[in-house]
């Protein structure tokens, strides 16, 4: 943009900043129409005393695609949505969402100091993105989520660490957090991050009136029983390729191969973290820890909004970083158009997303190995 005067850019930004509101808005009236994925209905069953995840395993139906696998968390959490109407249920979370569209990346472009005009362009890149735009369509919980788990790398104190355990409610995310703090030997904010959970399995089991460790294991059994797997990830390509298709224990073929891409998963996440501790930039920390996630465990398109802080790096040091900034664009705003013209469909293993894959994995490790230590 060198060939374009102070007014010129000015005015661009001002169009960038109309065409992104517009987005958000035309988005925002489509999560009133849709909003599937929001957990309201598990909330409601356990507003009534009802245990949902009980429910699903003996097979009782969902409203929509609400199938309650996360943890006892979130629907404790959901609990003054699941107290209203459907209709006003979604309106509220949905300025929810448009709310954490806002302020994540406010807060990551304060944290570590980026000028206002490029927090401005961050701000309508994410509000204008593809995994945004599905968060709130679908009425997802990935940003409420990464709220949360943010929380640590921007603020060093006990609270911020105490609600980073929200994180936790969504297993194929905040798992990473608790080996980052292993690894980190914070072991008191490790216990201080726990403690949302815990809370959350006592209010549940006593409001249900359900088996206390019966009930701890249940949102483990419903996410097994739904066997997940996507395209991008090293949890689903260990899991697809059946290496370890055989009995083991009291473990049959199935459950051995899901346990064994779990370990395979976590002790990569273990090598990964540590070397990522090794970083003295934190925003790269925070980088490449969100990129773990996504690279480790199964995840959707909403759930690349994590993608988020490595724009953030990229663009502060954009010079170094050419990579990692095309390569995200391309995910946020060409990844869908390229997935559905090539007749790929979401989720499975297939050339598109193993190609994708590499491409992140390589990124994750560029990134790592790249860093002057």
């Amino acid at each position: 943009m060198k060939f374009l005067n102070q007014s010129k850019k000015n005015i661009l930004l001002y169009f960038f900043i109309i065409f992104s509101i517009a987005s958000l808005i035309k988005n925002c009236l489509q999560a009133l129409n849709w909003s599937s994925d929001f957990q309201w209905f598990p909330s409601t069953l356990l507003l009534k005393g009802i245990n949902h995840y009980d429910y699903f395993l003996k097979g009782g139906q969902p409203f929509l695609s609400q199938e309650g696998e996360y943890t006892h968390g979130l629907y404790i959490l959901l609990l003054p949505f699941a107290s209203l109407d459907w209709e006003l249920a979604k309106f509220f979370w949905m300025i929810t969402n448009a709310f954490f569209v806002l302020a994540i990346p406010f807060l990551i472009c304060k944290k570590f100091e980026v000028s206002k005009n490029l927090t401005i362009i961050i701000m309508c890149i994410f509000a204008t993105c593809s995994p945004t735009r599905t968060v709130i369509n679908y009425g997802q919980q990935s940003l409420l989520i990464m709220f949360f788990f943010i929380l640590p790398f921007l603020y060093n104190n006990k609270k911020s660490f105490f609600f980073s355990g929200v994180s936790f409610f969504k297993y194929n995310i905040g798992f990473i957090l608790p080996i980052y703090f292993l690894v980190t030997k914070k072991f008191k904010y490790l216990l201080i991050s726990i403690i949302p959970s815990l809370i959350a399995w006592i209010v549940y089991f006593n409001m249900t009136g359900s088996d206390p460790i019966s009930n701890l294991f249940e949102p483990l059994k419903l996410v097994i029983s739904k066997n997940y797997s996507w395209g991008g990830d090293i949890y689903s390509f260990t899991k697809s390729s059946n290496i370890f298709n055989k009995d083991f224990l009291y473990l049959n073929a199935k459950q051995f191969n899901t346990f064994a891409s779990i370990v395979i998963s976590f002790s990569l996440c273990f090598l990964i973290i540590f070397k990522i501790t090794k970083i003295k930039d934190k925003l790269l920390q925070l980088s490449l820890v969100c990129l773990s996630t996504l690279v480790l465990a199964p995840h959707a398109n909403y759930d690349y909004i994590f993608l988020l802080p490595l724009l953030v790096y990229s663009l502060k040091n954009f010079k170094h970083n050419k990579f990692n900034f095309y390569l995200i664009i391309f995910y946020f705003y060409l990844n869908k158009i390229f997935k559905h013209q090539l007749g790929f469909e979401t989720g499975g293993i297939n050339y598109y997303d193993t190609s994708l894959f590499i491409l992140f994995f390589y990124c994750l490790i560029y990134n790592l190995f790249n860093y002057k230590y």
